[in-house]
């Protein structure tokens, strides 16, 4: 008896705990449900609105699409009608182009035409040949060579301008251009030989001895007084340095009294700024000299400037032995070689008589031979 109590007790506590797990159950399924209607609605909803526009956008691009290809006939009908157009109107004007160009090219055969009646008249009425012409230029070649010369004494332009002379001459086949093409060549060959003048050398030279100068103590040896009127008549080799120039000048107003001493003392301020000045203006001048090819007055403006600084500087002072030395050496140097004399082919070429040299008239009469 007690048996089937226990039986039955245990069954109605299995239905109880089965029928709570089917209640958990069915609230869990309620729950997700009400979730899923929650959450996933808007989503379908928004899946359904993205489907319809995409149904849309394909039946507008189909009704496009049907427009355009029902418009591009049209539009390929007009291209080609504007394009016959413009082909049409291309022909037009190059028909037009090539009716002004047959009309520029019968111009122009006419001009020529004219043009060479126009040269044998010339050239009957001048009678002047091609020799003639190659002459002329060539004296002008030759004047404009002897200019340079005598003017800026420039080498390499006359060399230039005597080769352009001879390469005239080539075409000229008479005695007189053959007499004129060797004593063009005699030309050529003088100025090649000459010696070529460091000038740009020189003048550094001069530069830096100058700045030399420029550092050098300048001292009062002491010095004789003496007329206005002497100085005058010195040599200009030999002239009185700037210091002394001025105290016979100044000796002609006033009564100048010099104090004979044997010491060596330096100069004052302002008699050494003269001084420097006298010496710039010295090397001024040998450097104008030495451009101009002036050979006096270079050697001359070399001259005053070593009698300048011996007589005022010191004699155991290295730098103005240095100097001195140095300036003998630019006396020595020829600043401006004899240059080629070229009148005398001038006058040949104005058919003027000159008289030919020994070796050239022997070399002529030995080809006429």
């Amino acid at each position: 008896m007690s048996e089937q109590r226990v039986a039955k007790k245990a069954s109605r506590t299995g239905g109880w705990i089965t029928r709570s797990l089917l209640l958990m159950l069915l609230l869990c399924l309620a729950a997700l449900g009400a979730a899923g209607y929650y959450y996933g609605l808007p989503f379908a909803n928004q899946l359904l609105d993205e489907r319809d526009s995409i149904t849309t956008s394909v039946a507008e691009l189909k009704a496009a699409q049907k427009s355009a290809l029902d418009t591009i006939p049209g539009q390929i009908d007009a291209a080609t009608d504007r394009l016959a157009a413009v082909v049409l109107e291309q022909d037009n004007k190059l028909s037009l182009l090539t009716r002004e160009v047959a009309r520029m090219t019968a111009a122009e055969q006419r001009l020529k035409e004219a043009l060479a009646r126009a040269e044998a008249q010339l050239e009957r009425q001048s009678g002047v040949d091609q020799a003639a012409w190659r002459i002329a230029e060539a004296e002008f070649n030759v004047r404009m060579a002897s200019q340079r010369l005598q003017v800026a004494r420039d080498v390499s332009a006359a060399l230039v301008l005597l080769r352009g002379a001879d390469q005239l001459l080539v075409g000229v086949d008479t005695r007189r251009a053959e007499l004129l093409r060797r004593l063009v060549a005699s030309h050529v060959a003088e100025l090649s030989a000459l010696p070529q003048v460091d000038h740009i050398g020189l003048l550094s030279q001069l530069q830096a001895l100058e700045q030399q100068v420029g550092q050098l103590e300048l001292v009062s040896l002491g010095f004789e007084s003496q007329s206005l009127s002497e100085s005058v008549s010195d040599n200009p080799s030999n002239s009185l340095s700037f210091l002394q120039q001025a105290i016979s000048i100044l000796s002609s107003y006033f009564v100048v009294t010099t104090l004979e001493s044997s010491d060596v003392r330096p100069l004052p301020s302002e008699w050494a700024a003269l001084a420097r000045s006298s010496l710039a203006a010295m090397f001024e001048q040998a450097r104008l000299a030495l451009l101009m090819g002036d050979q006096t007055n270079f050697v001359a403006s070399v001259d005053r400037a070593t009698v300048f600084i011996r007589q005022h500087s010191r004699t155991d002072d290295p730098r103005a032995t240095s100097i001195v030395e140095a300036l003998a050496a630019l006396k020595r140097v020829d600043v401006a070689p004899a240059l080629p004399d070229l009148s005398e082919t001038l006058r040949v070429f104005r058919d003027e008589p000159r008289p030919i040299p020994n070796a050239l008239a022997d070399s002529i009469e030995g080809e006429t031979q």
